[in-house]
């Protein structure tokens, strides 16, 4: 009878030394919504320029009949920038295939999301062109919980206050693997926001996972590894 009394004691100091200790959480994520359309929004994660370019949205500066660079421009409304949507099946989207188009044009044609090849000091610029543009530039997929633009192979962008043909602009760069981010440019996240569509039908578009308002999201609170 004594020895089954200490062992509920026993029992009872365990429990007390569980209840103690500290218990592991589990990270938390923004929440996200979805979409077939969505703006890409900037979320800077280092050195952000002066003035901010932080929540600034993907626009296009045109050098070009059909050819234009990929910018960085105020989010001034709620139409500001251009609006994306996945291209593909889901097979593409499943296996990185899939490309990013943006309707543009009085007759609404599609243009595409590239990265061009690398020039002499190593710059690999966005362009944002007539046509199908690049396979292997989406959104991240599960288990990835940030929603955001990827370049397959790449690692990640930054913007710059370049001097272009017309003026200067904040322009986006992709970064290669180990690739160092140069002196006075920003690194920075393009995360979707969901939006409405130009109203042409896309047959394979594709619904994508976005946040309501990327400017509203307190990183402070959320994880982001």
């Amino acid at each position: 009878m004594v020895s089954s009394t200490l062992s509920f004691a026993s029992v009872l100091a365990l429990l007390g030394v569980a209840s103690a200790a500290p218990t592991a959480t589990s990270p938390i994520y923004p929440p996200k919504t979805t979409s077939a359309n969505f703006r890409l929004v900037a979320n800077v994660t280092a050195n952000d320029l002066s003035p901010s370019i932080n929540n600034f949205v993907l626009s296009s500066y045109h050098v070009g009949a059909g050819e234009a660079f990929a910018v960085l421009v105020e989010n001034v409304t709620a139409t500001t920038g251009r609006i994306f949507y996945v291209n593909g099946t889901a097979i593409d989207v499943r296996y990185s295939t899939s490309n990013i188009l943006s309707d543009e044009g009085s007759l609404l044609f599609p243009a595409g999301v590239s990265i061009n090849p690398a020039d002499a000091s190593g710059e690999q610029t966005v362009s944002i062109n007539s046509g199908e543009g690049e396979s292997g530039i989406g959104m991240t997929q599960f288990p990835d919980p940030i929603s955001e633009l990827r370049v397959v192979g790449g690692d990640g962008f930054y913007a710059c206050n370049n001097a272009l043909p017309f003026g200067s602009a904040v322009q986006v760069l992709s970064k290669a693997q180990g690739q160092a981010t140069p002196a006075g440019c920003a690194d920075i996240t393009l995360l979707p926001q969901c939006s409405e569509g130009s109203g042409l039908a896309h047959p394979f578009g594709q619904i994508t996972n976005c946040y309501a308002d990327v400017a509203g999201i307190d990183w402070t609170y959320y994880s982001t590894d």
